[in-house]
């Protein structure tokens, strides 16, 4: 009997002490394990910003039961979070596994720093927090425009990422359009005409690059007499 009491205290203890906290990766990378009380220990929580623009969330479960759902939270200041999505408990009456593995999905991140956290709901009321997880997305790195003095009303971008649902617009300095180019893929090196007509008076203009909405990058480009 003395025995199984101890064996019992040691699994107790070895549970009980996984690492708290976050444990720093790349820029795009980040991940972070705790044991959140109740009846439930979350480890490797991460979050992995992929090259095509999404954030792919996944954490781990030990031991869980009663739990309701995983609430999904996100922020762009790391103080003020909201919930964005939930994903619902894997454990039932017939689930008798020690580990669960979970994995979500942000289709549309922020630009910049954005930061995430889970937030557990428990069947019976009780809430608890995962530490937060880091992500970097810039789109702008790694994406060029050139030249920026245009003499044949061509320009080229290059991108070493996927930019999705991308779009090109060159505009006057008054504000008006001249012209829109889109790409449902946006990557290598692609040439872009600034004026579809071909026609085009000297002077400054703005080149806009976004993607899935958002900004990746703004520049001047100085168009000069052929």
């Amino acid at each position: 009997m003395k025995t199984i009491l101890s064996f019992a205290i040691l699994i107790a203890t070895t549970v009980s002490s996984y690492a708290v906290g976050i444990t720093e990766g790349d820029q795009s990378t980040n991940h972070a394990s705790t044991p959140l009380g109740g009846n439930i220990v979350l480890i490797n929580f991460q979050g992995i910003f992929s090259e095509n623009q999404l954030v792919n969330l996944s954490w781990t479960t030990m031991m869980e039961s009663n739990v309701d759902y995983f609430e999904i939270q996100r922020s762009g200041d790391g103080m003020n979070f909201e919930s964005i999505d939930s994903v619902q408990s894997k454990m039932n009456i017939s689930t008798n596994v020690y580990q669960l593995q979970y994995n979500y999905t942000d289709a549309h991140p922020l630009v910049g720093i954005s930061y995430y956290k889970i937030k557990v709901v428990g069947k019976n009321g009780y809430t608890n927090q995962s530490p937060v997880v880091q992500i970097n997305n810039n789109p702008g790195e790694g994406t060029r425009i050139y030249p920026t003095i245009v003499r044949n009303n061509i320009i080229f971008i290059e991108s070493n990422k996927n930019l999705r649902g991308a779009k090109m617009e060159f505009f006057q300095l008054s504000g008006n359009k001249i012209s829109e180019t889109n790409w449902e893929t946006l990557n290598e090196r692609q040439s872009v005409q600034v004026s579809k007509s071909g026609i085009l008076p000297a002077g400054t203009y703005v080149v806009r690059l976004t993607a899935n909405g958002q900004n990746v990058i703004n520049q001047l480009i100085i168009v000069q007499s052929h």
